[in-house]
C-alpha cells in the first residue's frame, strides 16, 4: 500500500492493521489503551497510526503518553435528579479539556463498587470521579495509583484524598436556626441513620443549633432514615404519634421532604398552617411543591465542575490549586415554614 500524505483521507483500522502486520482487534486494543498488547507490537502500531494520521494530533499525543482521554464518572444511580447537575458540570469541564466522560452506576452496592474498581484499573480510563464512595472503594483506588477525585464522601472524616463536598454542617445549622427564629422549639430531624458524611454533618448542625438556643436534644425527635421519600413518609407518621408531636420537621434531603408532605396530606395536616417543613438540596421540583418547599441549596453543578477541574490537573500531572474543595450552601426561603405563633393548634 502506498504511503499516504497528510492531505489524503485517513486510513481505516483494517488498513492500519494490514500496514502494521497485526490483526484488527490488536489495533483496536492499542487505540483503546488496553494493556494486553506486547510492547513491541504496541510501538509498531502506534508508529503506523502516527505516520498515517489515523487519529488527530491531540489523541496521538495522548496515545504516546499512555493516555486515552477518557474520564469515568461513577454515580450511585442514574435515575436520581440530584446527580444530573453534577454530571453536567463534570461533562462541561472534561469536554473543555478535550476529553470524554464515561458513566458508570453502582446502584449503592458496595460489592459493585469493588468489582467496578477492579475492572476500571484494567481498562482505558485516565481518571475517575467517584460520587459517594465507600471507605473500601477509596482504599482500592489509592492502591491502584490512578488519578481520582471524590464528590461527597461516604468514607471516614479524616480521609485526605482529593475531594469536593458541600458545607452540610452549616446547612443543617442554618435550616434549624431558621425554624428556631420562627419560634419553633419542637423541631424534628429525619435522616439520623444515613451513613454518608453529609448526613452526619447535617444532624450535627441541627444539634448545634438547638444547643446554641439552649434547648435539650430530644431523642424522640431524631428519626432514623435514609435519604429517600419512603423513610421521610414513615418517620413523619411516627412523629405524629408522639404525645407531644413536633411543630416543625427538618428533612435531611428533599426526597425525604416529599415523603413528609405525603404523610401530612394523608393525615389531613396542612403545610405550613399546621406544620412547618424544611428540606435540603433544592431539587428542581421543590419550587412547584404545594406549597413550595423552603430548603437548603446544594451547588451541584459547581460540585461537578470543581471535581472535574481537579481531576484534569491530576491527569495532566499538574498540581491543582487545591485538592480539597468545600462549596457553600445557602437557605432558599419559600412558603413551607411559618412562625409558630401563626400556626393552628392541633389537638
Amino acid at each position: 500500500m502506498a504511503k499516504r500524505h497528510k492531505t489524503d483521507s485517513r486510513p481505516t483500522i483494517a488498513e492500519i492493521a494490514q500496514i502494521a502486520g497485526v490483526s484488527i482487534p490488536t489495533v483496536s486494543k492499542v487505540l483503546n489503551g488496553r494493556t494486553d498488547v506486547a510492547q513491541q507490537t504496541r510501538e509498531r502500531v502506534e508508529r503506523v497510526i502516527e505516520e498515517y494520521g489515523f487519529v488527530r494530533n491531540r489523541a496521538a499525543r495522548a496515545l504516546r503518553k499512555g493516555k486515552t482521554g477518557l474520564v469515568d464518572l461513577v454515580l450511585p444511580r442514574l435515575d436520581d435528579e440530584y446527580f444530573l447537575p453534577i454530571l453536567e458540570g463534570a461533562s462541561q469541564v472534561v469536554r473543555e479539556a478535550g476529553m470524554r466522560l464515561v458513566l458508570t452506576s453502582t446502584h449503592y452496592h458496595s460489592e459493585e463498587d469493588a468489582q467496578w474498581i477492579n475492572d476500571a484499573t484494567d481498562r482505558s480510563i485516565d481518571g475517575i470521579l467517584l460520587v459517594l464512595p465507600t471507605e473500601e472503594a477509596i482504599e482500592r483506588l489509592e492502591q491502584a495509583g490512578r488519578p481520582f477525585v471524590l464528590i461527597h464522601n461516604q468514607g471516614g472524616l479524616l480521609n485526605m484524598a482529593p475531594s469536593v463536598r458541600i458545607t452540610s454542617w452549616e446547612g443543617g445549622f442554618v435550616a434549624t436556626q431558621h425554624l428556631l427564629n420562627l419560634g419553633h422549639r419542637r423541631i424534628a430531624y429525619i435522616g439520623k441513620t444515613s451513613p454518608t458524611r453529609d448526613a452526619i454533618e447535617r444532624i450535627a448542625g441541627y444539634r448545634a443549633a438547638l444547643d446554641a438556643a439552649h434547648l435539650p436534644i430530644d431523642p424522640q425527635l431524631e428519626c432514623a432514615g435514609e435519604f429517600n421519600e419512603i423513610d421521610g413518609y414513615h418517620a413523619t407518621r411516627a412523629l405524629l404519634q408522639l404525645a407531644e408531636p413536633p411543630t416543625a420537621i427538618f428533612a435531611g434531603n428533599d426526597h425525604q421532604a416529599a415523603g413528609v408532605y405525603r404523610a401530612l396530606h394523608e393525615l389531613g395536616i396542612t403545610v405550613p398552617d399546621e406544620m412547618s417543613v424544611i428540606g435540603f438540596d433544592n431539587l428542581p421540583y421543590t419550587a412547584i411543591m404545594n406549597p413550595p418547599l423552603t430548603t437548603i441549596h446544594a451547588p451541584r453543578l459547581e460540585l461537578g465542575r470543581a471535581a472535574a477541574a481537579i481531576l484534569v490537573s491530576l491527569i495532566n500531572e499538574k498540581p491543582p490549586e487545591t485538592a480539597r474543595v468545600v462549596l457553600p450552601t445557602h437557605l432558599v426561603e419559600r412558603q413551607s415554614c411559618r412562625p409558630l405563633a401563626q400556626q393552628a393548634h392541633r389537638p
